[in-house]
């Protein structure tokens, strides 16, 4: 990753962790069979009774998150996971529709994905962060979403009244 990306990772990380206490790790491993989860793990429970690691797997393309149990609670990990492009922040990214070359998609799966985890343990603490990046994405589709669904619920409604219209006027 790009040192700027990295250093804007690291300051999400450290403000989250002063804050809250809460560290959240990243792992981004090459091979699967080389780096398990589980020997990365042991050290981070050593060291702390609540964690967050986002892992990544390149071959084979694999993502994961694991954490301490009173720190799952903090994220919605099903949410961050989804394949879904209004919904998750990682997989809809590295989709082969997402047409950047795979160290690009990487870069920005793992980017997103801890942008939105700490995001989301600062906003279960209660705690706002200064070097948030936001979540400005995630609302516009919230705007566009609801927009389609009136537009439809509108056409849907007019469907409905014309129809009764002429059913009474055969009558």
């Amino acid at each position: 990753m790009p040192p700027k990306e990295v250093q804007k990772l690291e300051e999400m990380g450290n403000e989250l962790y002063e804050k809250t206490g809460i560290p959240v790790f990243v792992a981004a491993v090459a091979e699967l069979n080389a780096t398990k989860p589980v020997d990365l793990l042991e050290p981070i429970k050593a060291n702390h009774t609540d964690y967050i690691l986002l892992y990544f797997s390149a071959q084979p393309t694999a993502v994961n998150i694991f954490a301490s149990q009173s720190a799952e609670k903090l994220i919605d990990i099903d949410q961050i996971l989804s394949p879904l492009p209004w919904r998750g922040t990682i997989k809809p990214v590295m989709s082969p529709a997402f047409s950047k070359s795979d160290s690009v998609k990487f870069e920005v799966a793992i980017f997103n994905g801890y942008a939105d985890i700490v995001d989301q343990v600062a906003q279960s603490k209660g705690v706002k962060l200064a070097s948030s990046i936001g979540s400005g994405s995630k609302e516009s589709f919230k705007i566009i979403r609801w927009i389609f669904y009136g537009i439809l619920a509108f056409f849907l409604m007019q469907y409905i009244y014309t129809k009764t219209r002429k059913r009474r006027g055969k009558q």
